[in-house]
């Protein structure tokens, strides 16, 4: 089976912003608790494109985290309703890059507020081919501290992996 994962990430020290930030826009959701100063959420809905009421609603720092393991995976920051980073690869057929808002020193600053490395980071938005074992989208996950981003979607909730975790619903 192949991996299906989208999540939102809110830069904040505790679940009750993501939580105020759903109610705020209108939407049921998952919260986490807070990991390396972020909080992730799922919104109940269809899944794969931002929700544009989220984006609205948001006051701080949004990240919105998509990889599909067969197709490819987009990342995109969002600082308040604003666009502040935008990437998107595509590896169904042949590996097509698209970088509408592409800021590497907004991904450069994210990395190091977690105490990484920012060397060759340019490496893992241009592939030339794709590496199943270490993802290009697992790489900047974890050099930017997210640590939800695996296997995690609303579609896999009710598997046991995120069972385990405590999540709050918000709705």
């Amino acid at each position: 089976m192949s991996e299906f994962s989208e999540s939102y990430h809110l830069m904040a020290v505790d679940r009750e912003t993501a939580i105020e930030l759903i109610k705020k826009s209108g939407n049921k959701g998952y919260v986490f608790e807070e990991k390396n100063g972020w909080v992730t959420f799922l919104i109940d809905g269809p899944g794969f494109d931002i929700n544009e009421s989220v984006v609205r609603c948001n006051s701080g720092l949004l990240a919105h985290y998509i990889y599909a393991e067969d197709h490819g995976w987009q990342f995109q920051i969002f600082n308040k309703d604003k666009i502040v980073f935008d990437y998107k690869c595509d590896w169904s057929d042949e590996i097509i890059i698209d970088k509408d808002c592409f800021d590497l020193e907004v991904i450069n600053e994210l990395i190091v507020s977690q105490g990484n490395e920012t060397s060759n980071i340019e490496e893992i938005f241009d592939i030339d081919e794709y590496d199943f074992e270490d993802p290009p989208a697992y790489q900047l996950a974890e050099k930017i501290g997210l640590v939800n981003y695996e296997w995690i979607s609303l579609d896999y909730l009710i598997s046991d992996d995120l069972n385990n975790k405590a999540i709050v619903y918000v709705g």
